[in-house]
C-alpha cells in the first residue's frame, strides 16, 4: 500500500485519540445508567476517524474503497448510540428496552450493503479516484440505499437531541449544561456531516463529519472530566427514591439541590420543584435545622427537631451519606429524613415513667438472656455509643466491649436476683473507647417461650 500527505490526517487522528481516552474514562462509571451507550459511541468514533484517516493516507483506490468500506462498521453505529444514550440519560430506557434491537435494523442492512455494494451499486452508484491539491481523494456518487440511512441516521440524531433538549428545559442548572454539552457535540458533527453531504466546502470530496470529531470529542471531554456528565445521573434513580416514604434530599458537590421527592412536599408544604436548582442554604433558609444537616459535608447521623406548620413539632433521623463515583470521586451527597415523632414521644413517656421522669430519650438495648446477644436497639443507643444497627444487633454487648466482664456479672447478679434492675449506676464505652455513666432500668420479659432482657439507660453526670 503507497501512502499520501494530507493535511487533513492529523486532526482526524487526534479526534480518533480524544474518543479513545473518553471511553476509557467512561469505562470507569459502567454502572451509571447511560454509560454503555456512550462508551460504545466514543469507540464508534474514534474506528471512523482512525479508518477514514488511513482512507484519505492511502493513494492507491482500492485501499481507499477498502478503509471506506471499514468506516460504515463505525458509521451506522454513531447516530444509534447517540440515541439510545440520549433516551437513558433522560430516563426513557424502561420504555424503549424492549425495542431497541429494532434500532439496529437499518443500520444492520446498510453495513451488508456497503460491503456488496459491487453486485447493486446501492450505496455508492459510482466511484472515482480524483487528484486535489497534489492529493489523492475519492469521489462518489450515492445511490438510494445511502439517501435511506442518511435520513435514518439524521432521525436518529435529531430526536436524541429533541429528547436531551426537552430534559435541558425540565432540569435544574448544572444538569441543563450537561444536557447541553452533549447536545452541542451533535450539532457539530451533525453540522459537518451537512456540509459533506450537500457539497458545501471547496473541497466537495472531503468528508468533514470525521474533522468535525476534533471540535465535538474535545467538548466531550470537557463534559466528563469539567462538568461530570456521568457522576450524578439525576434520572435513573427518580422512580426509586419517589418510592421511599422518608424525605430525600440530593446536592451535587456545590450544595446544589438536584433532587427532592415529593415526601418533602407533604411534610414541608413546599413544591420540590420549586427548590431544584438552588443552594441549599438559600432553599432551607426557613428551616435552620434542615439548612444545618444539609449543609454538613461529612457523613453524620443526627435527630433534628423541625417545627412544621401542618404538623408541629416534628421529629427526624437524619441521615448524610456521600455519593461516589465508580472511581471513589466524591460527587455529592444524600440527606434522608424519617420521621420517628411517634417513637420519640414514646421513647420519652418510656423514660419519664422508669428513668425518674426525664423527658429526654432513653438508650434502649434488647437482647436474648439465652446467648445475650442483642436483637434491637433504639436510635439514641446508635447515636450514644456510635455504632451502625448492623455492627450491634447480633453481637453481645461483651463482645463490642461496651461493657466488662466485671460489670456484665454484677449486672446480671442483680438482675436474675430481683427480677429488674433500678436506678443502676453504670458506665458504658462508645465505639470511640470513650466510657460514660449511664442510670439503669432493665427487666426480663418472655415473648414465645423465649426470654428477653430490656435495658433502658439514662446518661447521668460522673461522680465525684
Amino acid at each position: 500500500m503507497q501512502w499520501q500527505n494530507n493535511p487533513f490526517i492529523f486532526p482526524i487522528l487526534i479526534a480518533g485519540l480524544i474518543s479513545v481516552v473518553n471511553a476509557l474514562v467512561v469505562s470507569q462509571r459502567r454502572g451509571v445508567t447511560g454509560s454503555l451507550p456512550l462508551f460504545g459511541m466514543l469507540l464508534a468514533i474514534s474506528w471512523w476517524s482512525f479508518t477514514y484517516a488511513f482512507e484519505l493516507a492511502s493513494s492507491q483506490p482500492s485501499w481507499e474503497l477498502l478503509w471506506s468500506k471499514m468506516e460504515y462498521i463505525g458509521i451506522v453505529n454513531v447516530p444509534v448510540l447517540f440515541l439510545l444514550f440520549a433516551l437513558e440519560y433522560s430516563g426513557y430506557r424502561p420504555k424503549i428496552q424492549r425495542w431497541a434491537a429494532l434500532f439496529w435494523i437499518i443500520p444492520l442492512v446498510t453495513l451488508i450493503l456497503v460491503w456488496t455494494n459491487d453486485f447493486h451499486g446501492l450505496i455508492w452508484s459510482h466511484i472515482v479516484q480524483r487528484l486535489i491539491n497534489g492529493y489523492y481523494l475519492l469521489a462518489m456518487d450515492h445511490g438510494l440505499a445511502f439517501w435511506i440511512w442518511a435520513a435514518y441516521s439524521y432521525v436518529c440524531v435529531l430526536a436524541g437531541l429533541i429528547i436531551l433538549i426537552y430534559r435541558a428545559i425540565s432540569s435544574p442548572p448544572e444538569f441543563k449544561l450537561q444536557a447541553g454539552i452533549i447536545a452541542l457535540g451533535a450539532l457539530i458533527t451533525g453540522a459537518g456531516n451537512f456540509i459533506y453531504l450537500f457539497k458545501l466546502i471547496p473541497i466537495p470530496d472531503l468528508d468533514t463529519t470525521p474533522i468535525s470529531f476534533a471540535l465535538s470529542t474535545l467538548i466531550y471531554s470537557i463534559g466528563l472530566f469539567r462538568f461530570g456528565i456521568l457522576d450524578i445521573m439525576r434520572i435513573a434513580s427518580e422512580t426509586i427514591l419517589e418510592s421511599m416514604d422518608e424525605v430525600v434530599i440530593v446536592l451535587n458537590n456545590q450544595s446544589y439541590i438536584v433532587f427532592l421527592n415529593n415526601v418533602f412536599e407533604y411534610y414541608f408544604g413546599v413544591n420540590p420543584k420549586a427548590l431544584i436548582g438552588k443552594f441549599a442554604d438559600e432553599a432551607f433558609a426557613a428551616w435552620p435545622e434542615l439548612k444545618a444537616a444539609a449543609t454538613q459535608s461529612a457523613v453524620k447521623r443526627d435527630d433534628i427537631d423541625i417545627n412544621l406548620p401542618n404538623f408541629g413539632s416534628v421529629f427526624f433521623d437524619v441521615t448524610v451519606s456521600k455519593i461516589r463515583s465508580r472511581n471513589n470521586r466524591e460527587v455529592g451527597r444524600t440527606i434522608t429524613l424519617d420521621d420517628v415523632t411517634e417513637r420519640r414521644h414514646a421513647e420519652k413517656r418510656i423514660g419519664g415513667d422508669l428513668l425518674g421522669g426525664s423527658a429526654e430519650i432513653p438508650l434502649i438495648i434488647v437482647y436474648r438472656a439465652n446467648d445475650e446477644r442483642i436483637v434491637e436497639v433504639n436510635r439514641s443507643a446508635l447515636l450514644k455509643l456510635g455504632y451502625e444497627r448492623r455492627d450491634m444487633v447480633g453481637r453481645t454487648l461483651l463482645e463490642l466491649g461496651i461493657w466488662n466482664a466485671y460489670q456484665r456479672t454484677d449486672f446480671l447478679r442483680m438482675l436474675y436476683r430481683d427480677g429488674s434492675v433500678k436506678n443502676y449506676f453504670l458506665q458504658l464505652t462508645d465505639q470511640a473507647r470513650k466510657s460514660t455513666p449511664y442510670k439503669f432500668f432493665a427487666n426480663q420479659n418472655e415473648i414465645q417461650g423465649e426470654r428477653y432482657v430490656v435495658m433502658m439507660a439514662q446518661e447521668t453526670e460522673p461522680s465525684n
